[in-house]
């Protein structure tokens, strides 16, 4: 049986904190202001998101006024439902998602009733604020990336942005079947172009990173995707790419994304070709 925990609330920067929520290692925002507080991502069924709501108040001592879902996956937005009473933002995708089949088989294999599962109060196409009586909160889709509905939760007066899962610490990107490789890199510049020298950025798993781990994670998207361009140029089929590519990651999650590539660019009209010999 699914195991849901949640981890305690510690600092990042004024203002801000996290926790990290079980079975999936997730990270959970707070940003405090004198009026309450917002929550980023929900964490994984109805009943874990009321725990982080319930753990939110307790700690920061005010009401939670706002949450949000980064995206649609379970481990961010399954715990919509737990948030009755507040405004809770998503990406304007996100609603069919959670009422997709492929949520319902998610759901399942946790143990989570599918039915129990909320959509979003509010939903955008670009971007919304939260003022939390001092602190605000700026929620942005920079575009698709990680799913076509990543949003950003950006706090300026700390210098704190929560990225979602369009960048990872924990191990490589989760290049899901609902990913846009191609977009990825440009949604994370979307980021990178708030980011100073000082400015902390929050994953959607794993510890904090800084401006060179998020570009570097950003040119290793960039360089798989134009991998598998340059090799379906050169003929080269899925079944022989990892073998004649050079790859920023490791094996398995380089034969995981390989068929989404090669379907990515396939529906482009970009196929592999018999190459004529030169002599």
């Amino acid at each position: 049986m699914t195991q849901f925990s949640l981890g305690e609330f510690r600092p990042v920067a004024d203002h801000v904190f996290v926790a990290v929520a079980e079975p999936a290692a997730v990270n959970i925002g707070l940003v405090v202001g004198p009026l309450g507080c917002l929550v980023v991502d929900t964490g994984s069924s109805p009943a874990q998101g009321a725990a982080i709501r319930a753990a939110a108040e307790a700690f920061a001592g005010v009401p939670v006024l706002a949450a949000v879902a980064t995206h649609w996956h379970f481990d961010h937005a399954f715990g919509l439902a737990g948030f009755t009473g507040v405004a809770t933002f998503a990406h304007e995708t996100v609603p069919s998602w959670l009422a997709h089949p492929s949520a319902r088989e998610v759901a399942e294999n946790l143990g989570v009733d599918f039915d129990s599962l909320a959509a979003p109060t509010q939903t955008f196409a670009l971007a919304r604020v939260v003022d939390l009586g001092g602190p605000r909160v700026e929620l942005v889709h920079f575009g698709r990336g990680h799913t076509d509905g990543d949003v950003v939760a950006i706090v300026p007066e700390s210098g704190v942005i929560f990225t979602g899962d369009l960048l990872e610490s924990a191990g490589p990107p989760a290049f899901g079947s609902d990913c846009h490789l191609r977009e990825w890199p440009s949604a994370v510049d979307g980021i990178l172009g708030l980011v100073g020298e000082d400015t902390i950025l929050v994953p959607g798993h794993g510890q904090p990173m800084d401006r060179l781990a998020a570009f570097q994670q950003r040119a290793e998207i960039s360089g798989l995707y134009g991998q598998v361009e340059y090799l379906i140029g050169r003929g080269v089929k899925q079944d022989d790419a990892y073998a004649e590519g050079e790859w920023p990651f490791d094996e398995t999650t380089v034969r995981e994304v390989l068929p989404l590539a090669y379907a990515e660019l396939a529906a482009a009209g970009i196929v592999p070709r018999r190459q004529l010999p030169l002599a």
